[in-house]
């Protein structure tokens, strides 16, 4: 596995990360897909968490590759008695097609329950 850097999505990314997201996704589930276009709509969502809207690079400065992408969403749960739950949604994550099953992804999700449980 490549050293890699995991970091928040920067906003000239937006288009670059939502490829990723189609490519990692493409006639996985289906014909086609649809991950990349709600990710779009997401973004401008009032329980959108721009903190934990993370990339996973490889590469250095300037020749940095976008090999993952995770991003976490505020939600509740209602319980039996009413009671209303704060809890956190995690997803879309993804990694490059070329990079699946070596360890990033896990990495990637390790490194954001962190950054969430960080006290």
């Amino acid at each position: 596995m490549e050293a890699f850097t995991i970091r928040r999505e920067l906003p000239e990314e937006q288009r670059k990360v939502e490829s990723l997201i189609r490519d990692s996704f493409w006639n996985v589930y289906r014909p086609g897909c649809l991950e990349h276009y709600v990710m779009h709509c997401l973004r401008n969502d009032k329980a959108f968490i721009p903190e934990l809207n993370l990339v996973m690079v490889i590469g250095g400065e300037g020749k940095e590759m976008l090999v993952g992408q995770v991003m976490c969403m505020k939600a509740e749960l209602t319980l039996d008695d009413g009671t209303l739950l704060p809890i956190m949604t995690l997803g879309p994550i993804c990694i490059h097609p070329d990079y699946k099953r070596q360890g990033y992804g896990k990495a990637l999700l390790d490194n954001t329950l962190e950054l969430k449980f960080r006290k």
